[in-house]
C-alpha cells in the first residue's frame, strides 16, 4: 500500500474513535459520576494517539496525549470533573476533527492554546506524572526453544545466511506481537520492517512481505535479519512502535541450520506492554476475516449485476418461443444463481445507518446550548441497513431537517414552561424498515406548524398566490416549507431563517426515489418522515404502455391501480377529478404530460395507476398495465436527456426495448 492510502485507513478508523469520543462525552455530560463511560473514553484516545504516532501526525498524538493525562486524573479521583472540562474536552475533538481532516496539511491549526488550557485543567489537582502506556512492564529476559525447520528457509536463504556469518554479522529471528486492538497492522509491520532494516538486512518474514502488506496474518509475525547491532538496541527501536505488544529476539546459530547441532536458539524477551501468554495469543480473539473495498468497485460490481439480469431477462424472452424441457432448466438455475448473486452484492453495499446517525447528537447537542434549550436526543433503529450510495447522500438532508427542529420546533426552557410543558424538549431521530423501504421520521414536541400562517407566509414570499392558498387544505399547506425561499424565521441566525433547507431536503430525497410526507399539530410538535428505497441500482417497477411506448414507475410510487368508468370523470375548477370511496382524485392523462397522441380516447374504462406526490394522491391515466418488474436504472448521461423533467433514468427490458423511468416528483 501507498502512504496515501495508510492515510486514508487512518482517517476512517481516527473517525470511528471521534465518534466513539463523542458519544461517551455526550453520555459523560448527563452523569458526571459514570466513571465507565471517562474509561472508554481514555482507550479511545489511547488508541488515536497509538494510531497518529504511527503514522507520524505528531500533532494529533500530542493533544490526545494531554487529553488521556486529563482523563487519567479525573478516572484516578484526582481531579474533578466540571462543565468547563466537558467543554474542553468537546474543543478537542473539534480540534481532533479538524487535524483528522487535514492530516497531511496540518501546520495551519494551532494546538499550542489548547494544549495549554487542557495542562492548566489537569494541574487543578496534585502533580502527577505523564501516563504511561496503559500496562507497561519492566523489560524481561527468558530462555525458549524454537524449531529452525519450522522458519522454511530456501537455499538462497542458507547461502545469504552463511555469507553474513562469515562477514561477522550475527542473525536473528524477531518475533513481534502487536495489540489485539491493533487497528493498521500493515502500517505497524511496515514501520517495524523499516526499523530493523535500518540497524541490519532482512532476510526473511514470516509471512510474506506481501500478506504483511495486505494483512494476512493475526497478530504475531517474525522476521529473519542480520545485524553487528546489540539486542538492547534493537529492542529500544522495536518495541518504540505503538501498539507493539512484545518482541522476542533468538540468536540463530547457524550450526544448528547444517545438522551439526541440535536445532535450537537462546532468546531475549523485551515487553513493550503488559504481557500475553502465548495460549492465549493463539486461542484468544478470534478475528473477522474482511476486507475493504472502494464504493467505486462495488459500484461497478452492481453495474455487472445489472447487465447479468437484463440478459437473463432476455433468455427467459427467447425461451418462451422455443418449447425445451432442457433450456427450461437451464434458465431456472441461471435464476437463482443471479438472484443469489444480486443478494450477495446487495448486502456488500449495505451499512448500519448508525454510520451517520452517530454523527448527529453531537450536533443538536451544540444548537441547544447555543440557544440556551435543553433538548433530549433519541435515536432508534440504529441497526437498520441501507444502501452506502443512499446513505452518503441523505446527510445533509438530515443536518437540515435536526437543524430546524432545534431551531424552529423546540422552543427555549422559559417558553416551555409558560405553555405547562417540560423545560426539556424532544427530539426522536427514528429509522425503520417497510418491506423494500427504509423509513426516517424526525420527531419533536415543539410549537409545531401552523397551516393558517405558512399560507400567509407563503403569499407574502411570492411563492403562491392569495387565490390559490385559499384553495389549500390545512395538510396540503405544511408541504409549502418545501418550496425555495420559504422560511417562517422572524430574523435571519447562523442556523436558519434563509429560506434554503427543506427545498434541499426534497429535492435530495426525491432524487433518490424517495417521499416526504409532514405532520404537525399546533403546540403539540412536527413529524417530518423520508420514505427511502433500500437501493437505488435495483428497483421494483410497474410497466405500463402509452401508445406504442412502455414506461416504468418505480413501486415506491404507486399507492393503487384502478378501474374508473370515463363517465365518472368530472371537472371542477378547470380540472378532471374522479371521486373513489369519498376521496376526490385528480386525474391526469399520461399521455398529456408525456405529449404522446391518445390511442382511443373514446374508451369507456379507464386504467388508473394512481401514485402518491408530497403525501397527496394522483391518478395517473395509462392505455396498459404489464405487470411488476425489477428494473436495473440507468443514468441518462446523454447531454439531451439528463435535463429533461420527468424521468429518472431508463431501463433495458428482458426483449430488448428501452423503457424510460418516470420521475412522478417532477413530472405532475
Amino acid at each position: 500500500m501507498s502512504m496515501s492510502e495508510y492515510s486514508e485507513i487512518f482517517k476512517t478508523e481516527s473517525d470511528e474513535h471521534l465518534q466513539q469520543l463523542n458519544q461517551n462525552l455526550l453520555e459523560l455530560e448527563q452523569d458526571f459520576s459514570n466513571i465507565d463511560n471517562i474509561n472508554v473514553m481514555f482507550r479511545a484516545a489511547h488508541t488515536l494517539k497509538g494510531m497518529s504516532a504511527t503514522m507520524g501526525y505528531t500533532r494529533i498524538a500530542d493533544l490526545t496525549h494531554e487529553m488521556e493525562n486529563l482523563m487519567d486524573r479525573i478516572r484516578g479521583r484526582e481531579l474533578e470533573l466540571n462543565r468547563e472540562i466537558i467543554d474542553l474536552l468537546f474543543q478537542c475533538l473539534d480540534c481532533l476533527e479538524m487535524l483528522i481532516e487535514n492530516v497531511d496539511n496540518d501546520e495551519t491549526i494551532d494546538t499550542s492554546d489548547l494544549i495549554s488550557r487542557i495542562k492548566s485543567a489537569a494541574s487543578g489537582a496534585v502533580n502527577v506524572d505523564l501516563i504511561q502506556d496503559e500496562g507497561l512492564e519492566d523489560d524481561s529476559i527468558a530462555i525458549d526453544e524454537i524449531d529452525i525447520h519450522d522458519l522454511e528457509l530456501s537455499d538462497d536463504d542458507h547461502k545469504r545466511i552463511n555469507k553474513l556469518n562469515n562477514e561477522g554479522h550475527g542473525v536473528i529471528i524477531a518475533t513481534i506481537c502487536l495489540d489485539n486492538s491493533c487497528l493498521l497492522k500493515a502500517a505497524r509491520s511496515a514501520l517495524v520492517l523499516r526499523s530493523i532494516s535500518n540497524i541490519g538486512e532482512v532476510i526473511k518474514t514470516i509471512p510474506s512481505v506481501e500478506e504483511l502488506e495486505d494483512e494476512k496474518f493475526d497478530t504475531d509475525f517474525k522476521v529473519i535479519f542480520a545485524t553487528s547491532e546489540n539486542k538492547d538496541r534493537i529492542s529500544e527501536n522495536v518495541t518504540k512502535i505503538s501498539e507493539v505488544k512484545k518482541v522476542t529476539l533468538f540468536d540463530l546459530n547457524y550450526a544448528a541450520l547444517t545438522g551439526s547441532e541440535n536445532p535450537g536458539c537462546k532468546d531475549l524477551e523485551t515487553s513493550g506492554s503488559a504481557e500475553v501468554s502465548s495460549a492465549t495469543r493463539r486461542d484468544g480473539i478470534k478475528t473477522v476475516q474482511s476486507v475493504r473495498v472502494s464504493i467505486e468497485r462495488l459500484d461497478n460490481l452492481m453495474n455487472l449485476v445489472g447487465e447479468l439480469i437484463i440478459n437473463k431477462s432476455r433468455l427467459n424472452q427467447l425461451a418462451t418461443e422455443i418449447e425445451t424441457k432442457n433450456l427450461d432448466e437451464a434458465l431456472a438455475n441461471l435464476d437463482r444463481l443471479t438472484n443469489d448473486i444480486q443478494v450477495e452484492i446487495m448486502d456488500a453495499r449495505m451499512v448500519p445507518i448508525d454510520q451517520i446517525f452517530k454523527r448527529f447528537p453531537r450536533m443538536v447537542r451544540d444548537l441547544a446550548k447555543s440557544q440556551n434549550k435543553k433538548i433530549n436526543f433519541v435515536t432508534e433503529g440504529n441497526e437498520i441497513e441501507l444502501d452506502r450510495t443512499v446513505l452518503d447522500e441523505i446527510g445533509d438532508p438530515m443536518v437540515h431537517l435536526l437543524r430546524n427542529a432545534v431551531d424552529h420546533g423546540i422552543e427555549d426552557m422559559q417558553t416551555r414552561i409558560s405553555k405547562g410543558k417540560s423545560e426539556t424538549g424532544s427530539i426522536t431521530l427514528k429509522a425503520s424498515r417497510q418491506r423494500n423501504n427504509i423509513i426516517i421520521e424526525v420527531n419533536d414536541d415543539g410549537k409545531g406548524m401552523d397551516p393558517e400562517n405558512i399560507r400567509k407566509v407563503a403569499v407574502e414570499k411570492g411563492i403562491i398566490s392569495r387565490s390559490d392558498a385559499g384553495n389549500l387544505t390545512d395538510r396540503e399547506s405544511l408541504y409549502l416549507i418545501f418550496e425555495a425561499g420559504f422560511s417562517e424565521a422572524k430574523q435571519i441566525t447562523d442556523i436558519s431563517g434563509r429560506g434554503v433547507g427543506m427545498d434541499v431536503v426534497r429535492t435530495k430525497i426525491e432524487g433518490l426515489g424517495g417521499l416526504v410526507e409532514v405532520e404537525s399539530t399546533v403546540e403539540k410538535g412536527s413529524s417530518i418522515k423520508l420514505r427511502l428505497p433500500l437501493t437505488v441500482a435495483i428497483i421494483q417497477s410497474l410497466l405500463v404502455r402509452v401508445s406504442d411506448e412502455k414506461y416504468a414507475i418505480p413501486i415506491n410510487n404507486i399507492v393503487r391501480d384502478e378501474v374508473i368508468k370515463s363517465s365518472d370523470i368530472k371537472t371542477i375548477k378547470g380540472e378532471k377529478v374522479a371521486v373513489l370511496r369519498g376521496e376526490v382524485l385528480p386525474i391526469v392523462w399520461l399521455h398529456d404530460l408525456l405529449d404522446i397522441p391518445v390511442e382511443d380516447a373514446s374508451r369507456d374504462n379507464l386504467l388508473v395507476v394512481v401514485v402518491e406526490k408530497m403525501g397527496d394522491s394522483v391518478g395517473l391515466v395509462v392505455d396498459r398495465l404489464l405487470g411488476q418488474q425489477e428494473v436495473i436504472i440507468k443514468n441518462l448521461d446523454n447531454k439531451l436527456l439528463k435535463d429533461v423533467r420527468g424521468f429518472s433514468g431508463a431501463t433495458i427490458l428482458g426483449d430488448g426495448q428501452v423503457a424510460l423511468i418516470l420521475d412522478i416528483s417532477t413530472l405532475i
